[in-house]
């Protein structure tokens, strides 16, 4: 208690001091003293108490408290972890508190101040030496002496080590600290065993000084600091640094939980929190923990929420129109607010009320689902939250909702892409709609007050029914298809899906195609738009496109899920080059339905490949089922090769998950590429594998041999390896943002802490101390650390760093060296100084001269680098000749050419590097040459010669009448090209159209302008002028051809008609085949016309035709069924004509005699030759008569042809008889034509008969033998026995 009347302050200033008795009565009476009788507790050896009912360790007591002890003993409480008594700070000690869980964001008690700070500006750890209490109102303040701080510590029993784990007792300790600072610790006795120590002095050295002895006498303790999840960075700080400078500041080791293992449920939700470990003695673990709590309060002030007791239905109406309500809420209160968008389609049931005249049930959204969420100030979110709850409360009362059910392919029109925005729809109806997210379900529900519910219907139904609807059935078009029509159809709809054809058929009709699908199969497609006409243009092409996918085009192939991503990523492309054969692999909504083939043939060599709208032949279906059989075949064989597909399970605890997945990835990423990767799923702790049995085992076997590791390596998660690292390598180890440590940390599984020289591993035994011998590795590679100091001109340090410094990284990444350029006066890029960044931080290096440049790592490393660094070098030394050649801006446009082209073909040929510079604005520009002294003076020549050609290029005009200017031109510009070229220019396709340049068609004018070099304009403008004045000149006639004359004017592909024009310059101009016209005009020179009328007078003259007659019985053996007229009309320049009589029919060459059966294909060679069917035709019982042969064509060529038909005549009234063989195997009709035709040469010549071999023996045609009697029988004869002899040979 303080004495009554002190001495006033005024006094003390004054120097009028108290009396001896006045400072003994002070003393007295702030500490009284009452006898008692008690034990004296050992100092050296403190007990603990056990009847301390507060569990307090540093409770100051008052007057009474310190006299009087109450006696009463209390059950031993739990230990506390946030009790600022229990762990005290340095300082006076405080009142107890009750123990109350920190509320975030507090940031200032009742009176202003900061929590636990004192009222007034005094430090709250300097206190009064005598530790009196705090004086009553109206009392003088307590005197402090500057130099005189007190900073005292009561520590409980268990805190203290036992008297035997000292080093020394506690007073020599204290002696000890008392002689090495500038303090004074005294110890004293306070109640149930607790010490209390005072420590005199400057009130930094006190408070070091008892940090010391609390470091040498105190137990090490453990305590859970819980603080929001959102402050986990703030205390962990950037790189760390904040949770370094905290242990540095309080001695105590401070762990927060990882990553992964701190992980919530959702993260950007506040009221989440973590457990903080701090390790250390009482007095560092209790400055720790209020540093931690400091930081968690000063950063959750702000808190962001999530509201989850919302349903998602009542979403607009919270938000309002255009989010006006929640816009008004949050200007009202401070706080953000994000309502989720309102979703059409949700996974919640539909609002539906249960009864007849009951409430609709709204159900609020899972734990996936969007939330309302908050953030801003701790109480106005609280505020805006419950606002939020309380309408939410008011509209299940207010709400309605009313079902109808509608099409479900119109359900698209109503909102969404193809609809109305659903924000659109609730402005204009006041109403939110939901649409039923099953394939079976078409109801629709309409949520909204119960006075517009109504109108959101009817908007509803307008808005379904504003497109137009037709359907298509697919599967009509092929009602016959193996498995049914209904599942051909599906395969086609799925086909046409993934080749993305429906897509393109909707964009190009504007259309919506739906394509619903049973069990069954497709069901009819539906087709919506809001044009008819567009729809039945669709509905055409879908049927051109179904018609030419039959069944024969495509194959379903049922294969077992666990391979459609390998068909997906190998087996496809190669199947489609190999067979032409497309595969559709079920996605994994469809892991039911099987793989689908689909024959598509090569691709086409020009763009993408067109799908067929024909129905194919039948040689295209035999085609289709062949690649389809050969692609099938090729994928059950490579399935078929693998081994039988099993699966495993393990139950692994979740905190493994993470360690476990990286571990089968780096499993997985070592197979071999020929083997399909095991399938890896997880549901709850279940982790499934799939996949071939061997594979399957052995990862399943490695998988719980890892779980069964990481479970031991638990147990030793608290073990920790402390070795030397030198400082100076201590970036090196981190890595750029410590991605090197991160890396050591994952390979390892160990925490790593890098500081002072020391590294820090704590994990599993066996896992820290492989860590060490890698670190301690990397440290012995780094001592070996080399530096050269090249001398290198600045010139060549661009080339020598590369586009964006890719030549230094390059070689940084390839030796492990850092390679460090001179800083230039300009900013230097990052890339390019990437190396000075690579620096060690902090570390001052000397300045760089600018012609030097370091190279820093392994001497190996450096050595080589130098090495390539002197090469490169020299390289560009050799090749650093220069030279510019200045040219005017406007030439600049055609030395680089359309896209740089004519600068890239100056660069390959004179193997020069040239840079035009990018200046536009000056008139003059300086071209720079680089490279060997051969390649500059080469390309300096040629740029040269450019511009001297430039600086001698003038632009003439000349008016020419457009009617001669597509003469002028020619086809395909044939005559420009001459007119240029004669003049003696280039041909060269771009300079021919800077050349001469023609007025655009629709443009008046007859303007050409004449671009060059003066002495080719000027022969240009001349040639050009020749060429009117000749037209001008040129007259048209007349020549009456007779139409079958026109062909031989014309020639092969217009080759005579060509001809003609360029030996007599005219042009002739023959009328169209059909125009029933003779008049063929020739234009020209009078003098060129005359001659081409003479010379076409000469052809007619020479066409005119000579008739033979010949029997009609031998019309067809003479021509050779065609083939002589070509031959005469090739080789000889004779045409035939029959002056329209009728040819004869040909005679029955039916394949079967007597129109029997075919003969039986049999396994015996000598009954298969002899099956045959034989049928002999006499060419006499053909028509009776003449026809003529109108032969037209030169006379000598004439006279040729006549011989030579006389003489066939002869020859087919000889060959009287025609035989047609048809052998039963079509196989064998190769060994009739022999190697090279070889065999039926042979035959031809040993009966004298014309044998023809049909080209489809498949197709039941026959071999066709004509000559005479005696002489096809003897051809029957030599084929069989030919086919016989061929089938005999295997045999022996």
């Amino acid at each position: 208690m303080a004495s009554g009347n002190p001495g006033s302050a005024a006094d003390i200033a004054n120097g009028n001091g108290e009396s001896a008795a006045q400072k003994l009565a002070q003393i007295h009476a702030e500490a009284p003293h009452h006898v008692t009788v008690e034990d004296v507790p050992d100092e050296d050896a403190p007990t603990k108490s056990t009847n301390d009912a507060s569990g307090s360790w540093a409770a100051p007591m008052s007057a009474k408290t310190a006299g009087k002890q109450k006696e009463s003993q209390g059950p031993k409480s739990a230990l506390d972890t946030q009790s600022h008594e229990l762990f005290p700070e340095l300082g006076a000690a405080k009142g107890k508190t009750a123990n109350v869980a920190p509320v975030w964001g507090a940031k200032s008690s009742a009176n202003g101040k900061p929590n636990g700070a004192a009222s007034n500006n005094a430090s709250r750890s300097s206190t009064p030496a005598s530790g009196a209490a705090t004086p009553a109102q109206g009392t003088a303040p307590s005197m402090f002496i500057p130099g005189r701080n007190v900073e005292t510590v009561t520590l409980e029993p268990q805190f203290i080590m036992p008297r035997g784990q000292l080093k020394r007792p506690i007073p020599d300790i204290m002696k000890d600290i008392n002689r090495k600072s500038r303090a004074n610790i005294t110890m004293a006795t306070a109640s149930n065993g607790r010490l209390r120590f005072d420590a005199t002095g400057p009130q930094d050295v006190a408070q070091q000084a008892l940090k010391d002895l609390v470091q040498q006498i105190g137990t090490r303790t453990s305590i859970k600091v819980s603080i929001p999840h959102s402050a986990r960075a703030h205390i962990i700080g950037k790189g760390g640094s904040m949770i370094k400078t905290l242990q540095e500041k309080t001695g105590a080791k401070i762990q927060l939980p990882k990553a992964e293992e701190s992980r919530v449920l959702d993260d950007d939700d506040d009221d989440a929190t973590i457990d903080v470990i701090v390790e250390g003695n009482a007095l560092s673990a209790a400055s720790a923990r209020n540093e931690i709590l400091k930081i968690a309060g000063e950063r959750s002030s702000n808190v962001q929420t999530k509201i989850r007791g919302v349903p998602a239905a009542f979403y607009p109406f919270i938000a309002g129109p255009s989010n006006s309500l929640a816009q008004a809420l949050e200007d009202s209160n401070g706080v953000q607010i994000r309502v989720p968008p309102h979703q059409p389609f949700s996974r919640v049931p539909a609002p539906v009320a249960p009864g007849p005249g009951e409430r609709p049930v709204f159900t609020p959204p899972g734990a996936e689902d969007d939330h309302i969420q908050l953030a801003g100030d701790r109480a106005a979110v609280q505020k805006v939250r419950a606002e939020i709850e309380r309408q939410a409360a008011e509209l299940h009362k207010q709400l309605e909702a009313e079902q109808l059910s509608i099409q479900r392919g119109r359900h698209q029109f109503i909102v969404g892409r193809r609809g109305l925005p659903t924000e659109d729809f609730f402005a204009e109806t006041g109403c939110a709609i939901l649409l039923p997210s099953e394939e079976d379900d078409d109801m629709i529900t309409v949520i909204g007050p119960a006075d517009r519910v109504q109108a959101g219907l009817e908007r509803a139904m307008d808005l379904a029914m504003g497109m137009q609807m037709s359907n298509i059935d697919i599967a009509r078009f092929h009602r016959n298809a193996p498995g049914g029509a209904a599942a051909h159809a599906a395969h086609v709809t799925r086909y046409l899906r993934h080749r993305k054809e429906i897509e393109r058929l909707e964009k190009l009709y504007s259309t919506h195609i739906n394509t619903p699908f049973s069990q069954d199969g497709a069901l009819p497609w539906e087709l919506y738009s809001r044009e008819g006409k567009n729809a039945i243009r669709a509905q055409s092409e879908i049927t051109g496109i179904i018609n030419g996918h039959p069944p024969s085009r495509m194959q379903a192939v049922p294969v077992d899920p666990f391979f459609h991503q390998h068909l997906r990523n190998d087996i496809t492309p190669r199947v489609k080059s190999d067979y032409g054969v497309h595969i559709v692999v079920p996605e994994a909504s469809e892991a039911d339905a099987p793989v689908l083939l689909v024959f598509e043939g090569t691709d086409p060599a020009e763009g993408p490949y067109q799908l067929p709208r024909t129905k194919p032949s039948y040689a295209d279906i035999r085609a289709f089922q062949q690649g389809l059989q050969d692609a099938q075949k090729h994928i059950l064989e490579l399935i078929g090769k693998q081994e039988a597909l099993t699966t495993a399970t393990l139950d692994v605890p979740p905190k493994f998950h993470e360690r476990l997945r990286r571990f089968i990835k780096r499993e997985q990423e070592s197979r071999s590429t020929e083997q399909i990767p095991v399938r890896v799923t997880k549901v709850g702790t279940t982790i499934t594998l799939r996949g071939p049995a061997s594979a399957v085992e052995s990862l399943a076997s490695k998988a719980k041999a890892f779980v069964e590791q990481e479970k031991e390596d638990e147990k030793e998660r608290g073990f920790t390896l402390i070795f030397d690292f030198p400082q100076k390598f201590a970036n090196h180890l981190i890595g750029k943002g410590g991605s090197n440590i991160k890396e050591l940390r994952d390979r390892f599984d160990v925490e790593i802490q890098v500081q002072d020289g020391k590294v820090e591993l704590k994990g599993p035994k066996a896992k820290a101390e492989a860590a060490r011998s890698h670190i301690q590795g990397l440290g012995r590679n780094l001592a070996d650390e080399t530096t050269h100091v090249l001398k290198i001109d600045p010139k060549y340090h661009r080339e020598l760093i590369g586009a964006q410094g890719s030549q230094i990284n390059r070689l940084q990444t390839r030796y492990k060296v850092l390679i460090f350029f001179p800083r230039s006066a300009k900013n230097v890029s990052d890339d390019q100084s990437n190396a000075d960044a690579a620096s060690d931080a902090g570390k001052p290096r000397r300045q760089q001269a600018p012609d030097e440049v370091i190279i820093r790592g392994p001497k190996k490393g450096a050595d080589e680098a130098r090495d390539e660094i002197f090469s490169l070098h020299k390289y560009l030394e050799e090749h650093s000749a220069t030279a510019t050649v200045p040219v005017q801006q406007k030439q600049v446009g055609s030395l680089i050419g359309q896209g740089g082209a004519a600068l890239d073909e100056l660069r390959q040929l004179t193997g020069a590097r040239i840079d035009v510079p990018a200046d536009r604005d000056t008139e003059v520009v300086e071209i720079l040459i680089k490279g060997t002294a051969s390649q500059v003076a080469k390309a300096r020549k040629v740029l040269e010669e450019k511009r001297a050609v430039f600086d001698d290029t003038i632009i003439q005009t000349v008016d020419v009448d457009k009617k001669y200017h597509k003469a002028l031109i020619g086809s395909g510009g044939s005559n420009l090209r001459d007119i240029v070229v004669g003049a003696g220019g280039s041909d060269d396709r771009r300079s021919l159209a800077r050349t001469i340049q023609f007025p655009k068609q629709d443009a008046d004018g007859n303007t050409i302008k004449v671009e060059g070099r003066t002495e080719v304009v000027q022969k240009i403008i001349k040639r050009i002028q020749d060429i009117v004045a000749e037209r001008e000149s040129q007259v048209t006639e007349v020549v009456d051809v007779p139409i079958e004359h026109h062909r031989s004017l014309i020639g092969r592909g217009g080759d005579a008609k060509r001809q003609m024009e360029s030996q007599f310059t005219v042009s002739i101009d023959v009328p169209r085949q059909g125009d029933g016209k003779t008049g063929v005009k020739v234009t020209g020179r009078p003098e060129n016309v005359t001659k081409a009328k003479e010379h076409i007078a000469g052809i007619i003259k020479q066409q005119q035709g000579e008739t033979l007659l010949l029997p009609r019985s031998v019309h067809h053996a003479v021509s050779n069924n065609g083939q002589l007229f070509r031959q005469l009309r090739n080789n000889h320049q004779v045409t035939v004509d029959h002056a329209g009589h009728k040819v004869p029919g040909k005679p029955d060459s039916s394949t079967r005699a007597n129109d029997g059966a075919l003969p039986l294909i049999t396994d015996d060679a000598d009954a298969a030759a002899d099956a045959h069917s034989w049928k002999v035709v006499k060419a006499a019982s053909g028509e009776e008569g003449e026809i003529p042969w109108v032969l037209r064509g030169t006379p000598e060529n004439v006279a040729k042809v006549k011989e030579m038909i006389q003489k066939a005549v002869e020859q087919a009234q000889k060959n009287d008889s025609t035989g047609y063989l048809v052998l039963p195997d079509p196989k064998t009709y190769r060994h009739v034509i022999g190697p090279n035709g070889s065999k039926v040469n042979s035959i031809r010549q040993q009966s004298g008969c014309r044998i023809q071999v049909p080209r489809d023996q498949a197709r039941d045609e026959a071999i066709e033998i004509v000559g005479s009697q005696e002489g096809v029988e003897k051809a029957k004869d030599l084929i069989l026995a030919a086919v016989r002899d061929a089938l005999n040979k295997p045999r022996e």
